[in-house]
């Protein structure tokens, strides 16, 4: 996958499991702060990034300042991609 597909195919993740458009078009929304995320909700969208792009995310190495907004969603997956 490249760069601007995760980012788009993330985003639609995202506005799917948070239920809001609104993180397709702000991207430094607060994710936890806003409710779009929560625990459940976090584990439901790693699981989905996994089937998509095949990326392994353990639990165990995810850390939810990482995931704050789409903005650093994004950027912690393409720093994961990277290594």
């Amino acid at each position: 996958m490249i760069a601007g597909d995760l980012a788009d195919e993330v985003l639609q993740l995202l506005a799917s499991i948070g239920g809001t458009d609104e993180v397709l078009t702000n991207l430094d929304l607060p994710l936890y702060d806003y409710q779009v995320l929560d625990s459940m909700s976090t584990v439901q969208l790693i699981l989905m990034i996994e089937e998509k792009s095949g990326l392994k995310i353990s639990p165990a190495e995810f850390e939810r300042e990482c995931w704050r907004t789409p903005r650093a969603v994004i950027a912690d997956l393409q720093q994961r991609m990277r290594m």
